[in-house]
């Protein structure tokens, strides 16, 4: 081996090259960045549009429909969504992965351009931007205390929001539950009635009288002037005072015909704190910023800002992010350094020398500091993926330097000078140890590159996984065999446990020489063993559960209260008080914070509540059992839809995602309603499905303004003039500014509150035609009460209802089989179900991981072949891939986990590690008979007791390595089961069965020679492969 005899000849040099991996991984390593996740971007594009006052059904009609038919042209569209809801129109557009994000978004902007004149000309513009999963909340502070309302928000407003937007890596903040300073112009119907003033006058008077004007300037007295017409009002007073008009010689002032007030506007939206009423701020992150980082930044900064906040004013957080990815990379840490502890433990125990353990033990801080030094290169973070990977390869990382070591010190105790036994036990295991690490970037590879979504997300794994790894053949190859030739000893004086280990050891390669030798003398009784043990594996398969993702207990969760549509916000604070505070009730509660009516939708009859629950060290119950006790607590409450769900984002106006979800498509909405509710009504009875629940709803309370087309154009009123003098009067309207201490505050006009709580008031009110007269709505509207849809939702420009539920006691894998079976029986005809959400990520996910899996073998096995010139020992080779899967599935049935996504990518990983222990021992047993003439058996025999310890020695540091990961309980745990069990299993079967397989493909090659009387030249090479090839 080139590289390792002038790593021994060339210590110095060698060291500089290892200290260069250390000094880049130093330097690099307060740079990067922390998450929880790694950034990924996605081509999706959201168009959302405010329209004030609409209901879902004209949102549909009047927006979504032409903002659909345009966006839809444009290439590259996978889904086409779209929500209409009550002055929200939201189109969400999912590119494939492969679309440029930067380029979508211009295309739907372009055509969105193209048909603004064909929306509504009183919309607000449409917002289109790209979804960005960095740009996420990470922080929720709560201002409360004595004061009013209005007051905490100016503080919450102008002081806090203020202050922390001007902090590096912020991104949006959103105030809930507050109240802004509004000027409010309360009409009073009568009074217009009485002096003939239509509110389209008192509107048009403010706008045009509340006004500054530049007039340009003026040179006077050798100095230049502007000039400024001077019309503003400062005060509710002056609003007040402003003219509308004369009438009969009479003034008729604004102060007239409304209540003037400075006041706050109406409250939309309410947060509590542990039940107390409070100001909530959502801090989001930009995106690519560091969100510990920031969330530090944003700490320090609430301690400067909290003297300022006047006597009696808290400033708290009740949500924070960072803390809990601080938390998880910090336990991560901890895996991976007890991990490394356990497995130089284990290389101590079967060396019992210091110095070879010294030696192999560097491999992994120069591999994991090295592997920092990359993760800043690419512009990879500390984030799940990436920590993981460095975790579960933590045990792999020493691997080579272990075999590389061990063969050294075989040779070493042969006599050899410590210079000849690294350059020839490093040049005698090489071609193995190429092989072994070429087989793991082989399998980690695919998975960096599977499709879909899921492979953004793993992107960073395998890739991580995959330098590491290389990292750690380079030092295998380089200061192992240079400090073996400086430090190795074959003298030293055994301790009486020493000797006792040793002992042990000589035993066990005794007792796996016995063993070998029978297996090669009952080699159908052996492969039918192996045999055996895959089948049942195979059958095992079907005992486990399938799921996406594992359940994960961050102590964290949320319920969902939805009351009646039409419900107002008051009477939804009272019923959400009554929840959180039989929630508070509940032993291991840290702290509640419910948001109400938040969102740009403001649906006030929607709540939603985070529960915080105390550290798991210091709680005997697991998140999934509080969920399920809130479940039965709230179970007796009714009148509102509850929904207990793990935490998602915070803040607030977050819908419930449900842990599986299925979409209802047809043209029918009355058809997709009645199939939603005997699909419900089904899972309910079967069991296992909590919290089913349904997009769609019974009808919004509405009243219906029935124009009377052809009497309106008799009194000259179009219908857009009885529309927009509607929706001012009852939803209010800006009309200006008042400009006051600094700020500039909105004034709203709108009907007093007490005129409008009888819907046939309405009739009373008065219009002004084209030709200038009061025209009553009673001469040309008539007024029904009715129901409206309140949100209309569309999947590919066709209407949709999505069913979702969450699962107690059923896995995803199971729910979707059953509600497949039991749509065939009560879904309508003409209605069709997809699959949604998670369940759609799971059947996507593990079609890829298939390709990801058969790619990585395909590809183990063109390394092996090329490796060994060979086409027959690679497939010898493999035959320990599927003997994995013996340990694996048990390891995971014994210890009630589930299949998901992290044990897939277990499997995926098992096929490298697998191959490991065949290589060393095919690559032995080819050396002893080419160079020593041995027969097949006596070769096989000898290579596997010379390769039993390295094989059992890396093969236990692997173990012990992943041993923290699957102790930690978290999601990733059933990842290192299944590998240990896996490695297990494969190590013992491999021992044995590969020596089989082996031999009788050496007998059948054999066979073939004699059969097509081949002959065999006596100085070529020996071995069934090359039998092969001359038969």
């Amino acid at each position: 081996m080139k590289l390792s005899d002038v790593s021994v000849t060339r210590p110095v040099f060698t060291t500089m090259m290892i200290l260069a991996l250390f000094v880049f991984g130093i330097w690099a390593y307060p740079k990067v960045g922390v998450d929880e996740y790694p950034e990924v971007e996605f081509p999706f594009v959201t168009v959302m549009t405010i329209y004030p006052g609409a209901d879902p059904g004209s949102v549909e009609t009047k927006v979504i429909d032409v903002l659909e038919e345009a966006i839809n042209s444009v290439s590259g569209i996978e889904e086409l969504r779209s929500t209409s809801s009550e002055n929200v129109g939201m189109v969400m557009v999912q590119f494939e992965l492969d679309r440029d994000v930067d380029q979508a978004v211009q295309d739907v902007r372009d055509k969105v351009a193209s048909v603004l004149g064909d929306l509504p000309e009183d919309i607000d513009p449409p917002i289109i931007q790209k979804f960005d999963i960095g740009a996420a909340p990470i922080l929720s502070l709560v201002v409360s205390g004595p004061e009013s309302v209005r007051e905490l928000t100016r503080i919450a407003d102008e002081v806090v929001k203020t202050r922390i937007q001007t902090i590096q890596g912020v991104g949006n903040i959103d105030i809930v539950g507050g109240q802004e300073r509004e000027f409010q112009v309360k009409l009073d119907p009568i009074a217009l009635q009485r002096y003939g003033i239509a509110v389209e006058d008192v509107a048009q008077t403010i706008g045009a009288q509340n006004i500054a004007i530049p007039g340009g300037r003026v040179e006077y007295g050798g100095a230049e002037f502007s000039i400024k017409t001077e019309g503003e009002v400062f005060s509710a007073a002056e609003l007040g005072n402003l003219v509308i008009a004369k009438i009969s010689g009479r003034v008729v002032r604004v102060s007239d015909v409304a209540d003037v007030q400075d006041a706050q506007e109406e409250k939309r939206s309410h947060a509590a704190l542990n039940g107390e009423s409070a100001v909530s701020l959502t801090i989001q992150k930009q995106s690519g910023g560091n969100t510990v980082e920031v969330a530090k930044l944003v700490r320090e900064e609430i301690e400067e800002i909290r003297p300022l906040l006047g006597e009696g004013i808290e400033l708290t957080v009740p949500v924070d992010n960072s803390v809990r990815i601080e938390a998880s990379i910090d336990a991560v840490k901890f895996d991976l350094v007890f991990g490394a502890i356990l497995a130089i433990l284990i290389i101590m125990l079967f060396l019992r020398d210091w110095r070879a353990t010294f030696i192999s033990a560097l491999a992994l801080p120069t591999s994991v500091i090295a592997t920092v030094a990359f993760i800043y290169m690419m512009g990879f973070t500390f984030n799940t993926m990436t920590m993981l990977a460095m975790t579960l390869s933590i045990g792999i990382l020493i691997d080579d330097a272990i075999v590389v070591i061990e063969n050294i010190h075989r040779h070493l105790e042969m006599g050899k000078s410590a210079i000849q036994a690294a350059l020839d036990g490093t040049a005698e295991i090489g071609l193995a140890v190429l092989a072994i690490t070429a087989s793991l970037v082989a399998v980690f590879v695919p998975v960096a590159t599977m499709k879909g979504i899921l492979g953004r997300f793993f992107f960073q794994f395998g890739l991580t996984v995959a330098f590491a790894v290389t990292i750690s053949l380079f030092v295998a190859f380089t200061i192992t065999p240079m400090l073996s030739a400086r430090m190795l000893k074959v003298e030293h004086k055994q301790g009486k446990i020493s000797a006792m280990i040793e002992k042990i050891m000589v035993a066990i390669d005794n007792i796996y020489e016995k063993i070998v030798n029978f297996a090669l003398r009952h080699t159908i009784t052996t492969l039918a063993l192996g045999i055996g043990s895959f089948v049942a594996a195979i059958a095992l398969a079907g005992l486990i559960p399938f799921e996406f993702l594992p359940a994960e207990d961050n102590g964290e969760f949320e319920i969902f209260v939805e009351m009646p549509a039409g419900t107002p916000l008051e009477t939804t604070m009272e019923y959400v008080e009554t929840v959180t505070e039989r929630v508070q009730a509940m032993p291991g509660v840290e702290l509640t914070f419910a948001t109400m009516g938040s969102g740009a939708q403001q649906e006030v009859h929607k709540g939603r509540i985070r529960v915080n629950l105390i550290d798991r060290s210091e709680r005997s119950f697991t998140q999934n059992d509080a969920m399920e006790h809130v479940r039965k607590e709230v179970s007796s409450l009714k009148g509102a839809k509850i929904a207990v769900e793990p935490a998602g984002g915070i803040g607030g106006g977050g819908e419930r995602q449900g842990d599986v979800q299925f979409l209802l498509l047809g043209n029918n909405y009355d058809e997709l309603n009645e199939s939603a509710d005997r699909l419900i009504e089904r899972l309910n009875a079967e069991g296992g499905f909590v919290d089913v629940d349904k997009s769609s709803r019974d009808g919004k309370p509405e009243v219906q303004i029935l124009v009377d087309r052809e009497r309106a154009a008799e009194f000259n009123v179009p219908v857009a003039m009885v529309g927009s003098a509607i929706r001012m009067l009852y939803a209010g309207q800006k009309v200006s500014e008042i400009s006051t201490d600094g700020e500039r505050y909105d004034v709203q006009v709108r009907l007093a509150e007490e005129h409008r709580l009888n819907p046939t008031e309405i009739l009373d009110l008065t219009v002004r035609s084209t030709t200038g007269q009061l025209v009553p709505l009673s001469n040309i509207v008539e007024v029904r009460e009715g129901t409206g849809p309140t949100q209309i939702d569309h999947f590919n420009r066709r209407r949709q209802v999505t069913v979702l539920a969450n699962l107690e006691g059923l896995a995803m894998g199971d729910a979707i089989q059953l509600v497949n079976q039991v749509s065939e029986e009560v879904l309508l005809p003409g209605v069709r179900l997809e699959l949604s959400g998670q369940a759609k990520n799971l059947a996507q996910s593990m079609g890829y991981m298939l390709e990801a899996l058969i790619l990585a073998i395909v590809l183990i096995y063109l390394i092996l072949a090329s490796q060994f010139e060979s086409f027959v020992h690679p497939l010898t080779i493999m035959i320990a891939l599927p003997l994995s899967f013996v340990g694996a599935l048990g390891a995971l049935l014994v210890t009630g986990m589930t299949l998901n996504i992290f044990t897939m990518i277990g499997f995926i990983m098992l096929m490298g590690l697998v191959t490991k222990n065949a290589v060393l021992l095919v690559d032995y047993a080819n050396q002893l008979m080419r160079e020593e003439g041995m027969s097949t058996f006596d070769a096989l025999v000898r290579a596997g007791v010379v390769r039993l310890r390295p094989i059992l020695m890396t093969t236990a540091a692997m173990i012990f390595g992943m041993t923290p990961v699957a102790l930690g309980g978290d999601e990733k745990s059933a990842m290192a089961v299944a590998v240990i069990g896996g490695l297990i299993t494969s190590t013992v079967l491999t021992l044995v069965v590969v020596p089989v397989v082996y031999l009788l493909m050496d007998k059948f090659t054999t066979f073939l020679k004699g059969l097509f009387g081949s002959s065999q030249d006596p100085d070529g090479p020996s071995g069934p492969e090359e039998e092969l090839a001359t038969a």
